[in-house]
């Protein structure tokens, strides 16, 4: 049989591909762009009346599928590795059907066998990718995250096909053997608008641009920081920059036609931006799209703390929730409720400190809640997970400057941290620092 004939033979609808799964199964989705459309989706949704017991595990997830309306909890359990900013997935957080995998983004493949183990389920898949080309492979397009690692652990994948799923260079292209379902779709890839970063977000990122030399190799996370980062990078006549990353940063187009960015010194995948995922938009699609300077991998191996390591100069750059003095960061929580996940901040941060001339820089504004709550806090608030554990934080750049928390003891760090903190704060931070035995008399 050839391939186009096992492909017409596997073509049907989105009500067919739902009627694949089964009561007791587990199905996930992809990542971000990697995700299908709510066709399918919503056609396992409807079919809420004759199933049951079926888990959904799914990361990042930028549609507003059915199944996460609270009239679908009876049949669909969900299990987050990551919850998005969009308004269906914090009201997720908020309610009574909150629940949260603890997964980074390079060990979703490792912890995944664990899972099955100790709740066996008939496993699936259901992603978005590209049509078959001449020889019979779809390609992955703009997300290849932990899509390929589940893929080897699922019992059957369905595929949305979609013709304007941009081809991707890397690890991207499956022969349309490995699916059991093609249903096609055309539709364009949403777009995710960075944020306008406010003048403090600013501050920052000139900071965090201050710390940044020729040949580094950078990681960068979401938001509005990053994308101010990549604009001031044009700016600030650094030279032969590599990436590697979970997400390509806004702006990467303009950093590689300007020469800011080279990859040329990468000891990884040299002239290679290396990257997993993005969120951006059509511009920065339309540049990824079939460029072979960009190479798509799974966090596997981007995120691997040894493929890290191997690389010099890597500095990591992400966002927290906020940072107590002994160092410890919180990225994802807000108390016991959780915002975000884990996902690849620790991964880079230990990766940049075994690598040769590496740094992690951890972004956190000074304050919260319009400015009444200190975001450098004596202790973490009861519940916070710990992202990144105190002997780990590197940099912590807040709008008023930078903390170098390497090689520094705990009183050294309180002092550090107490520096760049809202000055509003600084007076109550020193007195919880004494009381916590952080800060004594100086003996002269």
């Amino acid at each position: 049989m050839s391939w186009k004939e096992y492909y017409k033979g596997k073509l049907m609808s989105g009500e067919e591909a739902a009627r694949i799964i089964k009561s007791g199964d587990r199905l996930w989705t992809p990542l971000c762009l990697g995700q299908p459309t709510n066709l399918i989706m919503d056609a396992i949704a409807d079919r809420k009346d004759e199933l049951e017991d079926v888990e959904y595990q799914f990361a990042l997830v930028l549609r507003p599928y059915k199944i996460f309306q609270p009239e679908y909890r009876d049949t669909f359990t969900l299990v987050p590795a990551f919850y998005s900013p969009m308004p269906h997935q914090q009201a997720m957080a908020d309610s009574e059907w909150a629940n949260f995998w603890p997964a980074q983004s390079s060990d979703v493949g490792i912890k995944m066998p664990h899972r099955a183990r100790v709740y066996p389920r008939r496993m699936g898949m259901v992603m978005q990718a590209t049509p078959p080309n001449e020889h019979g492979y779809i390609n992955l397009g703009l997300d290849t995250f932990y899509t390929a690692t589940l893929m080897e652990q699922c019992d059957y994948l369905i595929v949305e096909i979609n013709e304007q799923m941009p081809r991707t260079f890397g690890e991207t292209n499956f022969h349309v053997s490995n699916f059991d379902a093609f249903v096609e779709n055309p539709n364009p890839m949403p777009p995710v608008p960075t944020p306008q970063a406010s003048d403090i977000e600013m501050k920052m990122a000139q900071n965090v641009v201050g710390l940044l030399k020729d040949r580094d190799c950078i990681q960068v996370g979401i938001g509005a920081v990053p994308a101010m980062i990549s604009k001031l990078l044009l700016e600030s006549g650094l030279k032969d920059m590599g990436i590697h990353t979970e997400m390509a940063p806004a702006g990467t187009y303009d950093l590689v036609e300007r020469g800011v960015v080279t990859c040329k010194y990468k000891k990884v995948n040299p002239g290679k931006v290396l990257l997993t995922f993005t969120m951006g938009d059509k511009e920065l699609y339309d540049w990824l799209a079939d460029n072979p300077m960009c190479e798509w991998r799974q966090t596997y191996y981007a995120n691997n703390i040894a493929v890290i390591a191997q690389e010099e100069n890597v500095v990591a750059i992400n966002g927290s929730v906020s940072v107590d003095l002994y160092g410890q960061i919180c990225s994802e929580s807000y108390g016991d409720r959780m915002r975000s996940g884990t996902g690849g901040q620790l991964d880079f941060v230990v990766g940049s400190f075994w690598s040769k001339g590496g740094r992690a820089i951890n972004l956190v504004p000074s304050t919260a809640m319009k400015g009444t709550q200190s975001r450098i806090v004596p202790h973490l608030m009861q519940g916070s997970r710990v992202t990144v554990p105190r002997h780990y934080t590197g940099f912590v750049v807040t709008e008023y400057g930078v903390a170098d928390l390497y090689g520094r003891t705990e009183p050294e760090r309180a002092e550090a941290l107490i520096g760049v903190a809202h000055p509003d704060f600084r007076d109550e931070l020193e007195k919880a620092a004494r009381e916590m035995g952080l800060l004594k008399k100086k003996v002269f």
